[in-house]
């Protein structure tokens, strides 16, 4: 039996990528957060997750460094959002999948 690739094997490995990197109960709260609020700042994500701000930069710069947030800066404030907005759907399918547990 032969099996076809739907996905190519390139965008396969780029989706395993953001995958592992959102698999993190922290960084999945930001995504969720960014899913709901078009941008926040680290502050606002901060006090939104009730987390030290330490641990919310630490988070959002791995998930700016692996590209899947972008920043902005404005004035003095620092500005995260997803690069890519679709991944609202990820979260959509984990609360219809997942509802059962």
């Amino acid at each position: 039996m032969v099996l076809t690739e739907r996905i190519d094997s390139q965008k396969l490995q780029s989706a395993i990528n953001m995958l592992k990197i959102i698999a993190h109960p922290v960084r999945l709260a930001i995504v969720d957060l960014l899913t709901q609020n078009e941008r926040m700042t680290v502050s606002e994500i901060q006090d939104a997750l009730g987390i030290e701000q330490a641990i919310a930069s630490q988070h959002l710069t791995v998930m700016i460094d692996k590209g899947v947030l972008l920043s902005e800066k404005v004035s003095r404030n620092k500005y995260v959002y997803l690069r890519f907005p679709k991944m609202q759907n990820i979260i959509a399918c984990m609360e219809n999948c997942c509802s059962e547990f």
